[in-house]
């Protein structure tokens, strides 16, 4: 079992409301339909003006088609230094609306008892809306070491948009001492999170009439002997692999989501397709699992299937791969979870770009306003209490370094 890293006595002198500069940034960024099928270019081109007019440094990373964009931005310290410093970090995608039946539009921030609302509002637009407010003030009085602020796009279709960015800012020497990813917590420090890797199965096989079943190959049996074989890794990782009870589940899990194949009842399907993820806890090794799954395909599946005919295949893309995130080594975030009072340190099942920052070396903690519970639902909202905390949190953190 994995036991706290962290644990303070309560402090109740958090529990503040966030400012008009701050509400003022969440509703311009709520506004952006930044859903992630759709360009985010937009919204960043917005806060790149913002944080130019500031002195901030920014720098941009592309996708290859040039319609998505994250933004890292960076404001000397006193000395001109861009290297060391804290990283605000958080994704600028949303997942959409479509289907679901909202109490007001999604993409205007609406404030009804205490609570704002909006697609993003606590994931995770509240928490950089609160930092890019911050930015002015941090610049009227700049700080001894540097802020940064770093806007991924694509986090929610796997974390697919940070890596360039991250390793634009390795590149360039950047060696922040901490990182904060924004995530939804409930202002609770996470200092531990699973892996996970996401997959589409593509299974080739060979159509003919179903009343001379021996003339084709049915792709979904042999999907399904495949799904089986996930299920059998699955059931051991639940009962043969060691628990961690800080974790809900504590075990490692896989799941299929989506399966399509066939055309007709009467028809041999010549092809299927499926999609699963699995994720696993930071002590399992995800690579030896996704190795098991190839290894069964190429060594057991394709051999059959060729059996019946030699152009029959299965291909297995991995569609993203999110590294988990495991806090051991811990002195610059001891003064940062420190400074949250009645907060202790946790551990999450879902993923997060967190995982990322500490590959590259960046102790990082993920902690923001908002709860996941409220993620991604209609309705999504954030308190303006946990705002105000979080405002008033990064506002003293950056402070203590003047």
């Amino acid at each position: 079992m994995t036991a706290c890293l962290f644990c303070w006595k309560d402090r109740e002198d958090m529990a503040d409301r966030p400012t008009e500069s701050s509400l003022g940034w969440i509703e311009r960024l709520i506004a952006h339909h930044s859903i992630s099928s759709d360009s985010n270019m937009a919204l960043i081109d917005e806060v790149s003006e913002h944080f130019t007019g500031l002195g901030l440094d920014v720098c941009l990373t592309t996708n290859v088609a040039g319609t998505k964009a994250n933004l890292f931005a960076t404001l000397p310290g006193r000395s001109g230094c861009h290297k060391d410093g804290l990283i605000l970090s958080g994704h600028t995608d949303v997942v959409p609306v479509d289907g679901q039946d909202w109490s007001s539009d999604p993409f205007a921030m609406d404030i009804r008892q205490d609570r704002l609302y909006g697609r993003g509002a606590c994931d995770m637009k509240g928490f950089l809306g609160v930092a890019i407010a911050l930015a002015e003030t941090f610049a009227a009085r700049p700080p001894s070491r540097p802020v940064h602020y770093a806007l991924s796009y694509d986090e929610e279709l796997g974390c697919l948009g940070a890596p360039s960015m991250i390793s634009d800012l390795v590149a360039r020497g950047y060696r922040p001492r901490a990182c904060i990813v924004g995530e939804p917590t409930d202002m609770m420090p996470v200092v531990s999170h699973k892996a996970s890797r996401v997959f589409e199965c593509h299974v080739q096989g060979k159509a003919c009439h179903s009343a001379d079943p021996d003339h084709g190959v049915n792709a979904i049996h042999y999907a399904t002997r495949l799904i089986m074989f996930l299920q059998k890794i699955a059931e051991n990782m639940r009962s043969e692999e060691k628990q961690d009870l800080a974790f809900d589940p504590p075990f490692s899990t896989l799941v299929v989501g989506t399966i399509q194949g066939g055309v007709a009842t009467n028809t041999v399907p010549e092809s299927c397709v499926f999609t699963f993820a699995f994720r696993t806890l930071p002590t399992h090794d995800d690579e030896a699992v996704e190795t098991a799954i190839r290894t069964y395909i190429s060594e057991t599946i394709l051999p059959d299937m060729r059996r019946e005919d030699r152009n029959a295949d299965v291909v297995l893309h991995r569609r993203a791969h999110v590294p988990a995130m495991r806090t051991l080594r811990c002195d610059a975030l001891i003064p940062i979870v420190s400074s949250l009072g009645k907060m202790h340190g946790g551990c999450v099942s879902y993923g997060t770009e967190a995982g990322l920052f500490q590959k590259a070396g960046i102790e990082t903690l993920v902690c923001g306003p908002g709860s996941i519970l409220h993620a991604h639902k209609a309705d999504e909202f954030v308190t303006l209490e946990q705002l105000g905390r979080c405002e008033t949190w990064l506002r003293g953190l950056v402070s203590s370094d003047t």
